[in-house]
């Protein structure tokens, strides 16, 4: 059931600041203070206002993600260790064998830190059927799909760049689950949501699931 205690003045300022980030098009600032502001929703269950709150995060995170793909440099490829803090750069990262799922979170979080736009994806060694597994993780959550190469693989597409994204996302949706209590699925989706900020379609899934579960309370 959702709680109908007066909001606390810490989620109420920060929900003012992000909003006000939103206007402003500070993407990074906004997806900071938005993502506090989950956690401590979540918690509350104010299944509401969490669902909005979700809704500009995710405007906050395609805003970030729109200015990684407009970048017209080459997709970087990453096999070596790229060191605590790297040299980053707008755009898009593959992060391929030797480098691990957990490099290229560490990454795209640094990145973020840095508030450089880049869309960060980790690919796997490719499999005897010749599909390539894409994977991202974050603390509770693996998402792993098999997608088509790229036609060159030393020189892979925009467009299968964003594929690959949009694969992970429709895999997180996949990996929903809808027999769970409210709270556990919530939090299940926030995990996947934190794997693959770039992708679309768990954001739109996690808002249906607290709008569902504010109508309900």
């Amino acid at each position: 059931m959702g709680r109908s205690t007066q909001r606390p003045k810490a989620i109420q300022d920060l929900l003012k600041r992000g909003s006000a980030a939103l206007k402003k098009e500070d993407w990074f600032q906004a997806e900071e203070l938005l993502s506090k502001a989950t956690g401590m929703l979540r918690s509350r269950m104010e299944w509401g206002c969490l669902a909005d709150t979700i809704e500009q995060l995710h405007t906050a995170r395609k805003g970030r993600r729109k200015a990684a793909l407009a970048s017209r440099s080459a997709i970087r490829i990453i096999e070596e260790d790229p060191g605590d803090k790297p040299d980053i750069e707008r755009g898009r990262v593959l992060f391929q064998p030797p480098m691990v799922g957990a490099d290229a979170r560490r990454y795209g979080l640094e990145a973020r830190a840095q508030e450089v736009a880049v869309a960060v994806i980790c690919r796997e060694p490719t499999t005897q059927l010749g599909e390539i597994p894409v994977v991202a993780i974050a603390p509770g959550a693996t998402v792993r799909v098999k997608i088509d190469p790229p036609k060159s693989e030393s020189k892979p597409s925009a467009a299968w760049f964003r594929s690959a994204i949009d694969a992970l996302g429709q895999e997180a949706v996949a990996m929903d689950q809808i027999d769970l209590e409210t709270p556990k699925r919530v939090d299940r989706l926030l995990a996947l949501i934190d794997a693959v900020p770039d992708s679309v379609a768990p954001h739109e899934r996690l808002v249906e699931v607290c709008r569902e579960a504010a109508d309900h309370a």
